[in-house]
């Protein structure tokens, strides 16, 4: 069985080193296993086993996958963000963005600002933990912290009494006391302190969040959503709040491109309106609300939204734009079909979802893109390169239109002084020759 992303490294040989088993590792393969085959690529799984032989397997899923993929020409980018801090947010959420963007693609935590977008963290995503690996987290990782977390409460304590008698004095025209420090903190206001953090939750969440480097979670719900934009949070602006960080890059190696916004030129065509499109299959027919799946290049996608052949429209037992023609396999599992139903689609950007798989995002191609890709696959012939007739353009006519025997005539005329003229340069030609007698 595939794995959503591969674990060990893909790695192949030349054809002549393959035929003595050579794979530059410290014994040679057997021949049987990896002669016959058309994709020789391997993984190692174990180098030695106790029983002094190399566990290896066939890594022709992911070599292909990444083969096709990088064929479809697609660019990384980052999920979009649907919970928003305020309307006058700067993000705009209009356009995809690039995953190597200088203000997304980066790890270290000194560089987080007010709207961390990082893609990496120390601590875990706890929404996708389990209850047993979180208990695990709470009793390995978060108890045995709480020293130091302590030790940091008391420094902030002591910070915001020093800022706020700063500024009383400030208002009253007096010199600025001096600063508290952490030991000068009673435990009576400490605990005083951790009360009124117990009660306020956003504020405990930014502190524990940034002293353990967790993941950012979703924007919360409820009565804390209204308070949420006035602290110091991170979780609502990271592109990762509401799906969580990928376990690896962004990218996730299988595309380095930073944008799709280049144009393609056809040798014959010239330059095209429309990306290449790719031949899609239908994997799954269409079951409720539930969209029809797709299979792209061996990823399978949801099915372009909009009223389109993937998604008809309808109003009862109507549809709503008649115009359109249903894909075959949209409603039903097609069986008549050689192969079963397949269109063609544009693939627009992808990114990768916490469990590491690849998320193609899918829209509807032009008719033109679909006859174009027919035709370089040799499926149909639109462009005509054999011999064509010539064609003299005859001499407009000047005042009232002449009868249909002087256009006649005109047009002969000027066929044969067209012709004259050329007998007129082969003489000429042949007279400028010099004579080799």
């Amino acid at each position: 069985m595939t794995r959503p992303y591969p674990q060990h490294q893909s790695i192949t040989s030349p054809l002549a080193s393959r035929e003595k088993g050579d794979w530059g590792l410290k014994r040679p393969f057997p021949l049987k296993s990896t002669m016959a085959t058309s994709t020789p690529f391997i993984r190692i799984k174990q180098v030695d086993t106790v029983e002094n032989v190399t566990n290896f397997a066939s890594a022709a899923d992911h070599s292909l996958s990444l083969e096709k993929f990088q064929e479809l020409r697609v660019a990384m980018s980052v999920p979009f963000n649907t919970d928003k801090k305020s309307d006058s947010s700067p993000r705009t959420e209009l356009w995809h963005k690039s995953v190597f963007e200088e203000d997304m693609d980066f790890t270290d935590f000194q560089r987080g600002r007010g709207d961390d977008r990082r893609w990496k963290f120390q601590g875990p995503w706890l929404a996708r933990m389990t209850e047993g690996e979180f208990i695990e987290y709470l009793n390995k990782k978060v108890r045995p912290k709480r020293a130091h977390f302590r030790t940091l409460l008391k420094e902030k304590l002591a910070d915001d009494i020093t800022t706020s008698q700063n500024k009383a004095a400030l208002e009253a025209g007096k010199a600025a006391p001096a600063k508290i420090e952490a030991r000068d903190i009673s435990e009576e206001q400490f605990t005083d302190y951790l009360r009124s953090l117990r009660n306020d939750r956003v504020t405990l969440y930014a502190l524990v969040s940034k002293f353990l480097d967790l993941a950012p979670l979703g924007q919360p719900v409820g009565i804390i959503q209204t308070f949420w934009s006035d602290r110091d949070s991170l979780a609502p602006d990271s592109p990762y709040g509401k799906s969580g960080p990928p376990p690896s890059h962004p990218s996730a190696g299988i595309s380095y491109l930073r944008t799709g916004s280049f144009m393609e030129n056809h040798p014959i065509y010239g330059p095209q309106g429309k990306r290449t499109p790719a031949l899609a299959r239908v994997v799954y027919p269409k079951a409720g609300p539930m969209s029809p799946k797709l299979g792209v290049g061996g990823f399978v996608a949801d099915a372009p939204s909009g009223d389109n052949e993937f998604n008809p429209r309808t109003y009862g037992s109507r549809r709503i734009s008649p115009i359109k023609s249903m894909l075959n396999g949209i409603m039903h599992l097609d069986t008549t079909t050689f192969g079963g139903a397949k269109a063609y689609v544009e693939a627009t950007t992808a990114n990768v979802d916490p469990s590491g798989k690849v998320v193609l995002q899918l829209r509807e191609t032009g008719p033109e893109a679909q006859v174009v890709a027919r035709e370089s696959k040799g499926l149909t012939e639109i462009y005509h390169d054999g011999p064509t007739k010539s064609y003299v353009p005859t001499t407009p006519s000047s005042g009232t239109s002449a009868p249909s025997g002087q256009e006649g005539q005109r047009s002969t005329r000027v066929s044969n002084e067209a012709r004259l003229n050329r007998v007129a340069d082969e003489i000429l030609e042949e007279s400028l020759r010099p004579d080799k007698s």
